[in-house]
């Protein structure tokens, strides 16, 4: 067995550590990034309404430009949670802002509905989903960021979409 120079193990373990401390240095920024931008949630809300937006086809002058939403309302609790709406043309309405939310366009009012109070109830661990077709005047909404602000069965949610 041979004896290792004290300055070799010394550089040695000045190395080791440096890599540890870059290595640990990523790690804390990647989780950060992730929590950062809503990739990971370190818990789950007790009520969660979660959003998707698609553009089917590109803007054009001649329009109409079609947004197709479909929203979720998660009960992430073991509470059944009420849920109630003074009238079933309100249970998903919406508006949309340009990024500095100067108002753009809103829900018109010519919507097929019944306007009665809804009740009902969503169980816990359990969610419903809703699908709708916004259709946006492209005199108003040109290709850009925009942000749409959607309420639905009384849950409030803000997204921000690129018209395209």
């Amino acid at each position: 067995m041979s004896a290792k120079d004290p300055n070799e193990a010394a550089q040695n373990a000045r190395s080791n550590l440096i890599r540890m401390s870059l290595v640990v240095m990523a790690m804390t920024g990647l989780i950060a990034f992730m929590i950062g931008t809503g990739r990971v949630q370190l818990y789950d809300e007790p009520i969660e309404l979660t959003v998707q937006v698609t553009q089917p086809r590109s803007w054009t002058e001649a329009g109409p430009l079609i947004l197709a939403v479909k929203t979720t309302l998660a009960n992430n609790t073991g509470e059944a949670m009420p849920l109630e709406i003074g009238s079933q043309c309100n249970i998903f309405r919406w508006f949309l802002t340009d990024r500095d939310q100067n108002f753009v366009q809103s829900q018109r009012g010519d919507e097929a509905c019944l306007d009665v109070p809804m009740r009902g109830e969503l169980e816990g661990k359990h969610s419903i989903s809703g699908e709708y077709t916004l259709e946006l005047d492209p005199a108003r909404v040109k290709p850009g960021d925009y942000i749409l602000f959607m309420n639905y069965w009384g849950h409030e949610r803000r997204e921000p979409i690129t018209i395209r």
